[in-house]
């Protein structure tokens, strides 16, 4: 069976070296992207080239009201593409930094995340 990789903000920098190098060891790879839609296109035709087969997701990990519909999209992505309900690989790559205490995140005070309560 073919592994499958989830590679958060994959379309640059770490993510996309990452995803090359999964795809060159013949792994298929779901990259996301927050913004710079046209690089996530390349990569995926760079996988392509390589012989693998790859998607790219739109995610943008500072908003977790949209993590829902992302994982449909995912579940959705994988079934019609692979055939499966799963990936094997998670390099979580993505993120975003804001100045929080060890133990302290807290999404509904998060500025970015949602409004302040």
């Amino acid at each position: 069976m073919t592994r499958i990789a989830l590679i958060t903000g994959g379309n640059r920098g770490l993510g996309r070296s990452e995803a090359l190098a999964l795809a060159a060891d013949g792994t298929d790879v779901v990259i996301t992207f927050r913004t710079h839609e046209d690089e996530a296109k390349a990569v995926v035709a760079e996988i392509e080239t390589l012989g693998r087969t790859a998607v790219a997701l739109p995610l943008d990990t500072s908003l977790p009201e949209t993590f829902d519909a992302f994982a449909d999209a995912l579940r959705t992505t994988l079934a019609q593409t692979w055939g499966r309900d799963g990936f094997d690989v998670l390099v979580n790559n993505a993120g975003f930094a804001a100045p929080t205490p060890l133990g302290g995140i807290d999404v509904r005070r998060c500025a970015r995340c949602s409004t302040p309560t």
